[in-house]
């Protein structure tokens, strides 16, 4: 009988951990689908080698109630951002070093983010219209991985 009611207990209590951990991830996810992030800056347009770059500043923000941190969720990595302007692939930055925490109600500064321009877009589009550095007409996608998944934030 004692073994019977020692693993109905565990059986209880490994339901119920799994259950914590499901809505657990559920409140993680939330702050994944709600960040929003905005350029704050691009500047220092530069050539190196046959490549041309732009410098970024992007700032994160977590409006939620719950902190991605490395003692509660973990961290979020950014893998690519891709940089728009005017609804046009402007510029692309790749990176598996990127790595933040996302407290509860707060935001992060990602500065000095090296893109690398797309050449033929920007003589197109300079041509076209002309560019500025106006920062509400560009927009930014951003591919994170997080929770174990891959998230794609768009602004």
């Amino acid at each position: 009988m004692e073994g019977a009611t020692v693993l109905k207990i565990l059986g209880g209590a490994a339901v119920v951990s799994t259950l914590f951990a499901f809505k657990k991830k559920g409140d993680f996810t939330k702050v994944i689908e709600n960040m929003t992030m905005d350029l704050r800056n691009i500047r220092k347009l530069h050539l190196s080698g046959a490549k041309l770059y732009a410098v970024a500043d992007i700032g994160f923000h977590n409006p939620t109630q719950y902190a991605m941190t490395v003692k509660t969720a973990g961290l979020i990595q950014v893998k690519e951002i891709r940089l728009f302007y005017k609804g046009i692939l402007f510029g692309i930055a790749k990176s598996n070093t990127t790595s933040f925490e996302l407290p509860a109600k707060s935001n992060y500064l990602m500065t000095d983010i090296q893109i690398e321009i797309v050449i033929l877009n920007l003589i197109d589009q300079y041509l076209k219209n002309g560019l500025d550095s106006n920062v509400d007409n560009y927009q930014i996608h951003t591919i994170v991985e997080a929770l174990g998944k891959t998230w794609v934030v768009e602004q």
